[in-house]
């Protein structure tokens, strides 16, 4: 079961670097189609991973059932198979950021095309023929706004994963000690209540013990004669 997943672990660190360079080395020229091809390509694998993920854990949590630990086979199992999914994810992610970056550029340049043909009506006729509109910002300075940006955004994702994290690990401190003061008031109940017990039991041993002995004799003076006929 273990080099099951130890070898999926394997094929998928080495499939993320692998399409980097692959899109990496394809010509300038069809730089953008290859990269798109290659993106399809990695989709697919993905589906594919993700139905050997689905398929190793029913195998893998069949076998459990089969063990005397049966919850914490399972609990294993499970495990590694959410980790599987999150690194199919996260690749998955990657490839989504990359297609958006990549169209985010082509509207850039088509803007740029566009700009560069439309004359500038500001300007008088004379001098707007044979001139062109230059293009407010090059399409290297709004590249370098949208990397700033998606940085920004990874950065706050972190950030609210991180503060995600701290609450819960906030969560799971408080469940503790409310978990610890409910053990502790258990404890004192338990307590109080065999002291009453021990306290009732004392008390009625004193009450039997004072209830067998005989009563005191009357005082003499308190005896009256008896008068005869």
């Amino acid at each position: 079961m273990k080099n099951v997943w130890a070898v999926w672990g394997l094929v998928s660190v080495i499939a993320g670097p692998a399409l980097a360079q692959s899109a990496a080395s394809a010509p300038p020229e069809n730089h953008h189609s290859a990269a798109q091809v290659e993106r399809q390509a990695e989709r697919e694998r993905i589906h594919q991973e993700r139905q050997a993920v689905a398929a190793t854990r029913a195998r893998d949590e069949t076998a459990c059932y089969r063990r005397f630990a049966v919850e914490d086979c399972l609990r294993h199992v499970r495990n590694l198979a959410r980790n599987a999914q999150r690194q199919l994810r996260a690749r998955e992610l990657q490839l989504n950021d990359a297609e958006r970056k990549e169209k985010a550029a082509e509207r850039l340049r088509s803007m740029e095309e566009k700009q560069q043909i439309v004359p500038d009506r500001s300007q008088p006729q004379g001098a707007a023929r044979g001139a062109v509109r230059p293009a407010p910002a090059s399409v290297e300075g709004l590249r370098t706004r949208h990397q700033q940006e998606a940085q920004q955004r990874a950065e706050r994702q972190r950030a609210r994963q991180q503060s995600s994290a701290e609450k819960q690990a906030q969560h799971a401190k408080e469940s503790t000690e409310r978990a610890a003061a409910a053990r502790a008031r258990h404890a004192e109940n338990v307590k109080s209540a065999q002291e009453r017990r021990e306290r009732l039991q004392k008390a009625q041993a004193e009450s039997a013990a004072a209830g067998r002995q005989p009563a005191a004799p009357l005082p003499a003076s308190s005896v009256r004669p008896t008068v005869q006929p």
